[in-house]
Order: C-alpha cells, then structure tokens, then sequence
C-alpha cells in the first residue's frame, strides 16, 4: 500500500463507550487500512491507533479543532505510518466543527484524560493542526491538563487570528465564505480577539509554559500540492492583503505563539494550509522535536500596539453606491477581485467595457490556482469608476503610494483612532464612518448581531479622528470603517473587544440583558415604502426615529415617525436609494434596534 493511500476504513470497529461526549473506534495498522471513504464524522471522536511491535511508551494526540477536518490525518497522509513506523501510539482526536476553542478545548481536555487513563501513561505529546493548537492551549491552562502534556506541536495553528475571521464576520461577505468553508467558528480567530483577549489571558498567566509549544508556520498559499490548493490560493491572496506572507488562512506572523520554539523563518516553508497537516511534507521536521529538551524563554512577550493601515478601498458589487475614487497618479490600477462564479464565466465590466485578467489561465501541477479569485487592469480616471460583474463580488483596489489609513483601537482609554499619513489634503475635509456589530462575549458566544452607524470625530490638536467607546457593553464588535474623502476613500475590516475575559466567564452561557424594541420590520427587500410593526401589545410605542445608513457608514434617511394603527411607515426619500444594502435603525428613547435590507 503507498503512502497516498492511508484512508481510514468503514468497518472500525466500535468499542465500549467510556465518555459522554466522544465516540471511541480502535484503527488497524496502517498497512491494513482500507482505501474506502467513509464520509464526514458526525460526533467528536477518539480514534485509536494500533500499538506498534517497537512501541516506546509515548503516545502522539492529534487533534484537528474541527470534526470532519479530522480526516486530514488519515487521507492521503503519512502521519500514522510515519508515527507507527518510529514506535509511537498514534491517537487521533475529533472534536467539533465550528463551535470554537473553548468548547473545543474542554473536549480535548477530556480526551487527554481518557486517554491517559486507558494507557495507563502519565504525559502525552500534542500534534495540533491549525485551531487545534489554540484547543491544547484551553485543555493545558484553562482545564488544567498542563502537566499531562509533554509538549504541543503546532501546525499552522494561528495564535494571533487571521484576517479572514475578520472578514467573515462580515454578513455581507458570507458567500465568499460560503464557498471555502472557513467562516464556521471563526469568532474565536479573529485578529483582534485573539489579540486583545486570547493571548493575554494566556501569555499573562501564571502557569503559561511557553517552552512546551514547537511551531510550524507555512508561507506557500500559492505552492499547495492537494486537491484544495485553489481554495488555500483564494483565501491566501485575501489574506495576503492585510496580512502578508500565510499559509492560505493562517498568517506566519500569527503562528509565532509568543515563547515558542519556531522551526521555520519567515517564508522558509512553501508549504499551504493543508500541505502543514501532511505526514509527507512535515514529519521529517516533526519527528526530531519529539525528544527535543525543553529551555524556558529568557524573556517575555509583550503584546505591541495594534494597528493596521489601508491603501485600499473596497467594492461589494451588490452596492450601486460603490464606486472607485480614482488617484490620478497612477496610469492603470490592480484589482483584486472575490467572485461567487468560477473564473472561466466570471466577467467584470467598466462602463460597459470588459477589463482585461492579469493572470487568466495560471497553473499549478495542473490545477488552476483559484477558480473564486481574479486581478484585473483598471486604467485609472478623474471621474468616479463603476465596475459591474455577471455575479456577486468583492473587490480590493490598492493604491500604493497613495493616502494610507491607519487604525489603532486604544484598550486603554476606550477609544478608537483612524489617522492619515501620506496625503497633503486638509484633514478635516476626511469624514471617517463605522458601521459597528456586536458579534459576541469575551467567551465567544455569539449575539443577534445588531449592527449600528457611528461618526468619528476629528481632534485638531492630535491630528487625529476618533470613537469613544466608554458607553459600549463588554464584548467583542466588528467595525467596518471608511474613510472617504473627493479625492480618495480607504477601507478597514477589522474590530476591537470590551473589557478583559475573567475565568468565571468560561463555559458560561451568553444572556443579552439589555431591552429590546418590539418592533419588526415587514419586508428586508424594500422599493419605495419601508413599514415597521409593533410586535408587542405589552409594549406600545408612540413615536420612533428611523435612520438608515448605507454600508460605509453615510447618512441616507433620518425622520420620525408616529405609530399609526399600530405600524411606522417611511417613505419619504426610499425611492431614490440607490439599489445596494443598509442598516435601519430605530430608537426609542433609550431603545434601539437595527435591521438590515436590500433596496431594489
């Protein structure tokens, strides 16, 4: 049997049940294991590896973070050959798909006890792909298993987020999301949770041992050598705008858990997403570490200033509002573009003329490199460009030696800045706008999603635009933020948290205490009339004030409306939108409520 051919067999044998959350199965030896798929798994599971002839009493765990991932380790892997060959008990740990680290976390705990317990050993070693080595991190620190791990191998695991949580916290960039898979449990890896939350609750603690974790960060999004390289290539080159040099959804910048022992530099590993879970390409570097004496760091990590800049400005293809603010500095402009059709149907238009590919027809050992993403020349204007596609888009135009945008979310006093460099453009003539989302608690458990407009407000003296935050409740928010100007706007995705996580927090179940409107909007695809009923007999409400926002954060529509038979109607001025999507918000008093709809 060739090592390409290492695929699990139907007809695992079930074994007693002994845990209330896992599913237990034993494996044949590798050479025994049939070629046949089995599907998805469809409860957390504990596969167990045959004890090899050679065994040297260390058994390897590992764990994916994501339940039908998990069959990463047995197709076309050499993970368990490998392992077995050396004279390692190899146990494979499903846990769940989408519900994050801290559920998935407590369950790795529980299988580390299982497992300990069943081979009577007192130490294990962590082999953990992607999500999986921020999972070891809630078993070791938060459920106490510290001392029943020998070390953690991390594969891609990204310890500082990614970018692409970020984005996918987005409800208006669901479809792309859609189309990869990545978006499911992702609230838990975005880059501003894991940085504001996340690593100081872990890197501040006590009873961190950085020393235990070995890291393996890829930097080949575009060099993958499986049946998914063109979905790594999607969203690397997503990625690679914010965040430079990744793996195709893990940045090698995130991987560095802070005090760990890093096995690749920068750039070293041509190696995607997937390639970095695969036996064939990672053992040979694995296997060493496995007896590698651990030195505790000389000195400690500090969490550096957040901040991100934007040279680009972003167009969803459902807003005819969107338009591109050329720069006139430039002869033609790069377009990268996120389509919800492969790119041999996929046309993208200006003013009715069809722009040319920069790359059409690139291959990699004979697969395209991505069938959901292209780059196009866009010669540039001194007017507003619109661009049309035959389906939905997203598109990013950067502007290189353009104005840059520059956020930083100061934790410390409450406040949210945006700043200009490279521009000579009185500022004030800037308005910054937000639209703000509260997607979760510190614990990572997620809400309604309301999404609210905001103005920043410009500091003369500081040079600065700025969002106080003081009055929000504590959670985690996405910011969608536009800086727009004549002569250029610029685009951040990103977000910020609101005050520090507490251990009682975990494993609790998130409540929103706070009152809500009774009050429903009748229809969220809207042409000329937007009604709005009161939904409770309880709770009569006389008289709001309707606001409606477009996705960069501009005022359309601001009225108050009386309750006439028990609805609200506004239709003065809804014509006249243009055709896109919006926030509608509705106060009372100190009440509010928003909803999202299309305008025709």
């Amino acid at each position: 049997m060739t090592k390409t051919k290492i695929i699990i067999v139907l007809f695992l044998c079930t074994i007693t049940l002994t845990a209330q959350n896992f599913i237990e199965k034993q494996l044949p030896s590798p050479e025994k294991l049939s070629s046949f798929f089995i599907g998805p798994l469809v409860k957390s599971t504990i596969h167990y590896g045959k004890k090899p002839s050679n065994f040297n009493g260390e058994i390897l765990l590992f764990n994916h973070g994501y339940i039908d991932l998990n069959q990463l380790f047995f197709t076309n892997n050499t993970f368990y050959e490998d392992a077995y060959n050396a004279g390692y008990l190899v146990v494979f740990v499903a846990t769940t798909r989408g519900e994050g680290m801290w559920v998935n976390g407590e369950l790795l705990a529980e299988s580390i006890d299982i497992i300990t317990q069943k081979y009577t050993i007192p130490r294990l070693t962590i082999i953990a792909h992607s999500n999986g080595g921020k999972a070891a991190e809630v078993a070791m620190f938060t459920h106490h298993k510290k001392d029943k791990v020998k070390r953690v191998i991390s594969l891609g695991t990204p310890f500082w987020g990614t970018y692409l949580a970020d984005i996918s916290q987005k409800w208006w960039f669901n479809w792309i999301w859609r189309k990869t898979g990545l978006n499911e449990g992702s609230a838990t890896s975005t880059t501003y949770y894991c940085r504001d939350v996340v690593r100081p609750h872990f890197d501040n603690a006590a009873n961190n041992q950085p020393e235990k974790f070995f890291i393996l960060g890829g930097s080949g999004f575009k060099n993958g050598h499986t049946i998914l390289a063109p979905l790594m290539f999607t969203s690397g080159a997503t990625l690679f705008l914010a965040q430079g040099t990744n793996d195709g959804v893990t940045p090698y910048s995130s991987s560095l858990r802070p005090g760990g022992t890093y096995v690749f530099k920068k750039g070293e590993a041509k190696l995607d997403h997937v390639d970095i879970a695969l036996g064939q390409y990672v053992w040979k570097y694995v296997e060493p570490i496995l007896n590698t004496p651990l030195v505790k760091p000389t000195s400690k990590k500090t969490v550096s200033q957040p901040i991100i800049f934007s040279d680009y400005q972003i167009i969803n293809s459902e807003n005819v509002y969107d338009k591109i603010i050329p720069d006139t500095k430039y002869d033609e402009l790069t377009i990268e573009v996120f389509h919800e059709k492969e790119s041999d149907d996929f046309i993208l238009s200006s003013h009715q003329k069809q722009l040319v590919r920069t790359h059409p027809k690139q291959q990699v050992k004979g697969l395209q490199l991505s069938k959901h993403s292209s780059s196009y020349i866009l010669p540039t204007s001194t007017t507003p460009i619109s661009i049309e596609g035959n389906s939905k888009f997203a598109a990013f135009i950067r502007f290189p030696n353009g104005p840059k945008m520059k956020y930083i979310p100061r934790k410390e006093n409450n406040l949210l800045t945006i700043s200009f460099a490279n521009t000579n453009l009185p500022l004030k003539n800037i308005a910054v706008d937000a639209l703000v989302t509260k997607t979760g608690d510190l614990y990572g458990n997620t809400t309604q999603n309301d999404s609210y407009a905001y103005n920043f407000s410009y500091n003369e003296d500081t040079k600065e635009f700025y969002l106080d935050t003081s009055d929000f409740e504590s959670g985690t928010y996405s910011i969608h933020i536009t800086g727009k100007h004549e002569k250029f706007v610029r685009s951040v995705i990103s977000g910020f948290t609101i005050g520090k996580l507490s251990n009682d927090q975990i494993n609790s179940t998130y409540t929103n205490n706070s009152k809500q409107l009774s009050i429903g909007l009748t229809s969220n695809l809207i042409d000329t009339t937007i009604e709005l009923k009161n939904t409770s007999s309880n709770d009569q409400i006389h008289e709001v004030t309707v606001a409606v926002h477009n996705l960069n954060g501009e005022l359309s529509i601001q009225k108050e409306i009386k309750n006439y038979n028990g609805s609200f109607i506004l239709s003065e001025k809804v014509a006249s939108l243009a055709k896109g999507l919006y926030i509608l918000t509705v106060r009372n008093k100190q009440r509010k409520k928003s909803f999202k709809f299309i305008k025709k």
